[in-house]
């Protein structure tokens, strides 16, 4: 497999990402598309992409900067070319430009393809820790919730730097101030 190459997000390419980002996450952890837009203005987050050589996309890895971390919020391969290791590529070489550590959020152990999205995580690298949270919804069912637990590269996680994470994701990202 060839060496794949990760872009910045261009504005045309922006409605492919967000297709993407709804067909792979449940509604509840994809923001409104207004909403999701208007972040690109925020010079904390990028959104990289990755292209075969007919221009088609064919996946993406939305992050945060925190300052002392990164934080990637979504990361998602089109649906018809899972499984070829197009995503452990864009993965591998999006962690080879990390500047600094990187944290993912990933749901619990409780399902095959939990554990699996699990596993594939350690393969690379990520540690996962025993410290989580439950992640605010965007949208759709509010009072849902969603337990997730942290994975981190390329050491395993501290309390605290959970403690540190935790409020920096929830008062940046989230908006919501959690003591």
């Amino acid at each position: 497999m060839k060496r794949i190459k990760l872009l910045k997000l261009a504005e045309k390419d922006f409605e492919k990402v967000y297709a993407l980002m709804e067909e792979a996450f449940p509604v509840e952890e994809v923001r409104p598309p207004k909403n999701a837009k208007a972040q690109l203005r925020d010079p904390r987050y990028s959104i990289l992409i990755s292209k075969n050589e007919a221009d088609q996309m064919l996946g993406f890895i939305a992050r945060w900067d925190l300052g002392t971390r990164i934080f990637v919020e979504h990361f998602a391969v089109d649906l018809r070319l899972r499984g070829g290791g197009i995503g452990s590529g864009m993965m591998r070489a999006f962690l080879s430009q990390a500047e600094k550590p990187v944290v993912i959020e990933v749901e619990d152990e409780k399902t095959e393809t939990n554990l699996r999205r699990i596993h594939f995580y350690q393969r690379l690298g990520f540690h996962l820790s025993q410290y989580g949270y439950d992640q605010p919804v965007y949208r759709g069912d509010m009072s849902k919730k969603i337990p997730l637990k942290l994975m981190t590269y390329p050491n395993p996680l501290t309390a605290a730097g959970f403690e540190d994470f935790r409020q920096q994701v929830f008062t940046q990202i989230y908006k919501i101030i959690k003591t």
